[in-house]
């Protein structure tokens, strides 16, 4: 019972992302500090933090999209992605001189942001906001004497449309996941009172009414 009272699943909230409709499985997902620059402040960036998920639809030989998509958790109406198809990949592939196939992408995506979040001093995301609803995520490798930019990720701005479902469902995820916290306290209030009241009186000092 009290390994019940610890464990807490979410997943049943989380599947309701609106995101991974469809099949979609999420294979990368962290939180990794960007540098973000602006095209009206090119002197001027700032830094914060960004969640970073990779998604695909199919699997190895059978895989047949991948989205990456930028989220912030300061900012629910922040979210950016990029998503290549078998028939787009070949334009993605000439124009970033990659030298793998569509079913090596994913592994390539997961990689180079693993990188950035275990190698912080050596590999940086910087993201460059620009007009019309687009960005780009350049990953920048800094050498000895210089810094070189490994791979470039093209991104747009989700609609409005988009926009509403991510903030709607993060409103109801947010929600939900405070009532079962809530709960999950109120069963181990509960749990302490029958088990040791003594340590219930004791913890009830030093928490608010």
């Amino acid at each position: 019972m009290q390994e019940n009272l610890i464990q807490i699943d979410f997943s049943q909230i989380e599947s309701l992302d609106p995101c991974i409709q469809g099949g979609y499985k999420i294979i990368f997902n962290q939180e990794i500090p960007f540098m973000i620059k602006f095209p009206d402040q090119e002197d001027q960036s700032i830094v914060e933090t960004i969640k970073v998920r990779i998604m695909i639809l199919g699997n190895g030989k059978d895989l047949q999209q991948l989205t990456l998509e930028l989220s912030s958790e300061n900012d629910l109406f922040f979210y950016y992605f990029h998503t290549v198809d078998k028939d787009n990949f070949q334009v993605v592939k000439t124009n970033q001189k990659l030298n793998t196939d569509f079913f090596g992408y994913p592994d390539v995506c997961v990689k180079t942001f693993k990188r950035c979040q275990l190698e912080q001093q050596h590999f940086a995301p910087v993201l460059y906001i620009q007009q019309n609803a687009r960005a780009q995520v350049n990953i920048v490798q800094t050498l000895e004497y210089k810094e070189l930019t490994l791979i470039t990720f093209e991104m747009i701005a989700g609609d409005e449309e988009i926009i509403k479902q991510h903030v709607y469902y993060k409103h109801g995820a947010v929600k939900s996941k405070f009532q079962i916290l809530n709960a999950k306290i109120k069963d181990i209030h509960e749990l302490v009172k029958v088990k040791n009241p003594q340590l219930l009186l004791h913890l009830q000092k030093y928490l608010p009414n």
